[in-house]
């Protein structure tokens, strides 16, 4: 009896040590987010975002709204990041990044380069960015 007791400890340890740490789960969030970007998957997209996302250009359905158009309007976009921080204080998460973001629509390319802000929340066991977009 003791025998199993100790072996579903160490199996318990080895769980909890092979489960992602928060900055681990906030770059999956945000490697999802540029995957949806080059993909204009906004259903993938979406599962990034806070449903209680707000920030000065609107809610949720606002950024909804614009990246639909944003992924009607482009042929191809291409988005890289650099020199991204990630400061975690208990549930929440702010972000800072260098980005590139490349569109093209009718063989006409633009590119962008800037730095980008935004908190991310935990939501029922994932991270989900909530303000900054």
């Amino acid at each position: 009896m003791r025998r199993n007791r100790f072996l579903v400890l160490v199996f318990l340890i080895f769980l909890w040590a092979c489960q992602p740490s928060g900055e681990e789960q906030i770059r999956q969030t945000l490697n999802q987010r540029g995957e949806a970007l080059k993909k204009k998957d906004l259903s993938l997209y979406l599962s990034c975002i806070s449903k209680d996302y707000q920030d000065r250009e609107g809610d949720r359905d606002q950024l909804q709204k614009r990246m639909e158009v944003y992924f009607k309007t482009f042929d191809r976009i291409d988005f890289d990041y650099w020199d991204r921080s990630i400061q975690i204080e208990g549930e929440t998460a702010t972000v800072i990044q260098q980005f590139h973001l490349e569109v093209e629509k009718g063989g006409k390319t633009n590119r962008f380069s800037a730095k980008e802000a935004f908190l991310l929340r935990k939501e029922g066991g994932h991270w989900k960015i909530f303000k900054g977009l």
